[in-house]
């Protein structure tokens, strides 16, 4: 199966919800937050590690937008030990102040996952607890499908890789996303990712703290941890990556 499957279902997914947007939008307006990070060591070991994210987001009088990407590449003594990008998108109607219904999708590349990508279309409904000056808390849950190419197997006498067939199951998708000032210039960041369904379950978490530097700019130390319940042999189920990264707003 190729990306053309689940893009299409996405495209099909979100395009009723866009022809109903009539309301004009009050704060017409994207912004949103860039990261850039490298880490270059040389001598006795050689290693290269890149990784950016970027975040935009518009909200208007009733609906909300959403775009996210983010990009990891490292090399140790000219060998690759990670290669993976994300794609995100997320469209989302205002019920009332606080409770808002979504469709999302979410597209993972990775060269040194149990896949070689993963594709996951949700809807649901999201929910502000906390919505002030200095937190924000808002969670989101509700059902999807899940479309994944899993990485070639070990198979035979003599063993030889075999090309497996992507697959798909559903998934109930959960998220939870924390924004607290801790002082003027100092804020903390959390935000936990669940996808659950028969093949296996995916958790994603990213802790962040960051210090503003000005009014655009602003260090940011992060420290992610990824879990996947059912992984090939050989395969680690839990990937971690700390990173001190300089932070752009627009």
């Amino acid at each position: 199966m190729t990306l053309l499957r689940p893009i299409a279902l996405a495209l099909l997914f979100t395009a009723p919800a866009l022809a109903l947007a009539k309301t004009p939008l009050r704060n017409d307006t994207w912004a949103g937050t860039a990261e850039f990070g490298l880490a270059v060591a040389s001598g006795n070991s050689e290693s290269q590690t890149l990784n950016g994210k970027l975040a935009l987001d518009r909200e208007g009088e009733v609906w909300l937008y959403g775009i996210n990407a983010s990009a990891l590449r490292a090399k140790a003594e000219d060998d690759l030990s990670a290669n993976r990008y994300v794609l995100g998108g997320r469209l989302g109607y205002l019920f009332s102040e606080r409770l808002y219904g979504f469709s999302a999708l979410r597209y993972e590349n990775d060269d040194f996952a149990s896949y070689r990508w993963q594709t996951v279309l949700s809807a649901g409904f999201g929910y502000r607890f906390v919505d002030s000056d200095r937190t924000r808390l808002v969670g989101e849950l509700g059902p999807g499908v899940r479309y994944w190419q899993p990485v070639d197997e070990l198979a035979g006498t003599p063993a030889a890789l075999i090309a497996r067939d992507a697959e798909s199951d559903a998934v109930l998708r959960g998220t939870a996303e924390l924004t607290h000032e801790l002082g003027a210039n100092t804020a903390l960041t959390n935000n936990l990712l669940v996808e659950s369904g028969s093949g296996s379950t995916f958790l994603q978490n990213e802790l962040g703290l960051a210090v503003k530097m000005s009014e655009r700019f602003a260090l940011k130390v992060g420290y992610e941890v990824r879990h996947t319940t059912e992984v090939p042999s050989g395969v680690e189920k839990t990937d971690r990556l700390l990173t001190t990264n300089l932070v752009v707003g627009f």
